[in-house]
């Protein structure tokens, strides 16, 4: 499948990628501003998030009901997420679309009407947002275990913001942040698929001409946490748990490093966490690792849920597995399996316009230039079992741990936990 990969910045500062994929008929057309949750002062958390929602409520031209038709009748779909840095909106459509889908997204960007009644009503579908993550206990404990790791820092904020701040944002401080942040080289426009990269550049410096103004600012690095455990009350049959540890950042060359770790740990039934804590103990029936690579931190994560009376035997077998790693090398076999299951599901993640749209977007946001795949598949090659058995050594350090429990299970028995394992 022939490729190609193009970067234009406009004079204002706007950047525009794409990545040419002649054989699909489709494109994936992102345009991504560089803010989130962690951008924002902790009086109006979940403030990026809100103008997210607002900007498909109605622009001068068209009403919410407008927007969503415009595209749905060509047969495409249009959304938006917001992270802990970055904020997107996308539409995925066919490639004949691309100029309509442009407009539709220069219209929500740049003539929003965020009228009262509007942001009265939107307030209270966020509210409701935010209590449905908070009656789904498996979600709402990692939320309690990324404020635990980073503390007041603003990456430990919930992205939707917490009830007492989404009840008091008011349209100034609205505005006031989307002046603030929404300007040109907080910007990019990122398409995949079946496209012209000329033409696309033509149409975002038609529809997203802003004015260029001075690059942003961005708060401090996160301070490393110190080994901490915390025990929330809650009226679950299960208890809810999230550990974990600060990572590396998204820039790290460790990065594929620890992506095989959590593959090892945590990739499909074979891994290494569901066999010995699900299938030989039973302990629980869900369990997992994840991570996240930010510009200036990161995380590991391993989440379960269990029976009160299981948590702390649950959590031992995590720290006794985490302490392999520390120790032990690696065997051929289980290396291969890692860099096979690392390169399959990157390369099966190709097969997604909206995924390689992703992937090219955050590789210019957090890196500044476009990788290629089999670029990363040959670091995936490289990675060594010393290299793995080093990394967990810096990663999982019992003073940096941090364990986060939501559900019946009290501190007093969290405490009982074979810390001194790891």
């Amino acid at each position: 499948m022939k490729t190609g990969f193009s970067k234009t910045i406009l004079p204002n500062g706007v950047r525009v990628i794409s990545e040419r994929v002649p054989s699909v008929g489709s494109v994936a057309v992102g345009v991504w501003v560089h803010v989130g949750s962690r951008d924002e002062p902790i009086p109006i958390n979940g403030v990026a998030h809100f103008i997210e929602h607002l900007v498909f409520k109605g622009t001068t031209r068209r009403s919410a009901l407008d927007i969503a038709e415009t595209v749905e009748s060509l047969g495409g779909s249009i959304n938006a997420f917001t992270s802990r840095e970055h904020t997107c909106y996308y539409v995925r459509i066919r490639s004949s679309h691309l100029p309509r889908a442009m407009e539709i997204l220069g219209d929500i960007l740049n003539n929003s009407r965020f009228a009262p009644g509007d942001l009265r009503k939107e307030r209270q579908v966020i509210l409701e947002e935010i209590k449905d993550i908070a009656d789904t206990p498996g979600e709402y404990v990692y939320d309690l275990f990324v404020e635990q790791m980073f503390g007041s820092h603003p990456l430990g904020q919930p992205i939707m913001g917490k009830q007492r701040t989404v009840k008091s944002l008011r349209r100034p401080a609205v505005m006031g942040f989307l002046r603030e942040h929404y300007c040109s080289p907080n910007v990019l426009v990122a398409a995949t698929g079946d496209i012209s990269h000329r033409a696309l550049v033509d149409i975002t410096r038609k529809h997203f001409g802003w004015p260029a103004e001075a690059r942003l600012k961005y708060n401090t690095v996160p301070s490393p946490p110190g080994f901490s455990i915390r025990a929330h009350a809650d009226r679950t049959k299960q208890t809810h748990v999230c550990l974990g540890v600060p990572a590396v950042t998204f820039s790290d060359p460790r990065r594929f490093v620890v992506s095989a770790i959590n593959t090892y740990l945590s990739s499909g039934m074979s891994a290494r966490l569901f066999q010995k804590v699900r299938e030989e103990a039973g302990y629980c029936y869900n369990i997992y690792s994840s991570q996240e690579f930010f510009r200036d931190s990161g995380l590991v994560c391993i989440y379960y849920g269990a029976d009160a009376k299981y948590v702390v035997k649950a959590a031992n077998i995590i720290l006794r597995e985490l302490h392999l790693l520390k120790e032990k090398l690696l065997n051929r076999a289980q290396m291969g399996k890692i860099k096979e299951q690392l390169k399959g599901s990157l390369m099966l993640s190709q097969e997604s316009m909206y995924n390689r749209m992703n992937r090219i977007a955050h590789l210019e946001l957090l890196l500044g230039k476009f990788v290629t795949p089999g670029e990363n598949c040959r670091l995936i090659d490289a990675i060594a079992p010393r290299e793995i058995r080093d990394v967990a050594n810096q990663l999982f350090d019992r003073d940096k741990l941090v364990f986060c429990s939501l559900g019946p299970t009290k501190r007093a028995e969290l405490e009982t936990i074979h810390w001194s394992a790891l």
